[in-house]
């Protein structure tokens, strides 16, 4: 009887062994897909991380357009301003021109009628006295 439980104890340890072994094989594929799994997931990680960096740069270039953009127009808008004052003192100063023109013509004018009149006065006095 010892022997037919040393047997049975054998076979027990025998068959454990084999189904083990056999378990190993069924299991090997599944730990290959398990390891190109992780595998990916790491590029995963690698590709999102990368593409979060590549993110960051462009809102940061983004963000030095729209600083960019705002000092065009500040400065379009200064220009404007100053273009408009120029246009002003431009029409002021016509303004001036037309009234140094007009005032030049009557010093003219007049100078001419002073000119007659003194014209005459000494036609008048050179009269000799008789």
């Amino acid at each position: 009887m010892k022997q037919i439980i040393v047997a049975g104890l054998v076979g027990l340890i025998v068959g454990g062994t084999l189904s083990g072994g056999n378990m190993f094989t069924r299991l090997q594929p599944a730990l290959q897909r398990a390891a190109s799994a992780e595998a990916a997931r790491e590029e995963a990680v690698k590709s999102a991380k990368e593409a979060q960096q590549a993110v960051e740069k462009l809102q940061a270039a983004g963000k030095e357009a729209e600083q960019a953009l705002k000092e065009a127009k500040d400065q379009l808008a200064s220009a404007s301003s100053a273009r408009q004052a120029a246009e002003k003192a431009a029409g002021d100063l016509k303004g001036q021109l037309a009234a140094s023109v007009a005032a030049k013509q009557a010093a003219e004018k007049a100078a001419e009628e002073l000119k007659g009149q003194l014209a005459e006065a000494n036609k008048g006095a050179a009269i000799p006295a008789k």
